[in-house]
């Protein structure tokens, strides 16, 4: 089976997945300009509209090269931005991807949006694109994070340490996670009865 990866738009209850688009940029400006959503990332939140213009097309440009993916968070009902997300670190001969570069912007955030997003990115990535082993990393702090991956079925492999410099030159150690395409059935089970629980039991 080839693994090509196609980014398309995933539908869920929550949330939808669109392929990033310029047609973005003021909803992204709109939902990114908190800091601290954004605590963990390489880099801090948009400073200006012409700052979310250039974060706009260094993905673009990423996408071209096959590096990453980049999706946009968009609310079902309202047409929202709500935050983005991505698939990196993308090993075409292997077929293995990295999901990562999330951030959610404040109203949003311990709903099933980020829930339900992972859920969609993984299921296509098994079931549609044909992965074999998806990877999600984060920073050694972020211990909320760490607890979200192990929550829905994440296997900790490890600490990469002093792994990357993120904002304000730290040098940060990096923990990875990942699911296989054999854990996947599980992994998907456990999601959907996550999101099947009222709203107060998801995060």
């Amino acid at each position: 089976m080839t693994f090509t990866v196609v980014p398309e738009i995933l539908e869920g209850r929550h949330v939808r997945l669109e392929p990033l688009a310029e047609h973005h940029i003021d909803g992204l400006w709109m939902a990114g300009q908190m800091a601290e959503d954004w605590a963990y990332l390489p880099r801090s939140c948009f400073t200006s509209r012409d700052d979310v213009s250039d974060w706009v097309q260094q993905a673009f440009d990423f996408r071209e090269k096959g590096i990453h993916y980049s999706y946009v968070l968009i609310h079902p009902d309202t047409g929202e931005v709500m935050g983005s997300t991505r698939y990196l670190n993308i090993r075409l001969r292997d077929h293995g991807l990295e999901i990562g570069y999330t951030w959610v912007a404040r109203p949003w955030q311990r709903t099933a949006v980020n829930t339900e997003a992972k859920f969609l990115l993984l299921q296509h990535a098994f079931e549609s694109l044909g992965a074999y082993r998806v990877e999600l990393k984060t920073d050694a702090r972020n211990l909320r994070s760490q607890k979200a991956i192990e929550r829905i079925g994440g296997v900790r492999e490890g600490v990469f340490r002093r792994h990357m410099v993120t904002q304000g030159g730290f040098v940060r150690d990096s923990v990875y996670y990942s699911i296989t395409d054999q854990e996947w059935p599980a992994v998907s089970e456990r999601l959907r009865g996550m999101l099947d629980r009222p709203p107060e039991g998801r995060a």
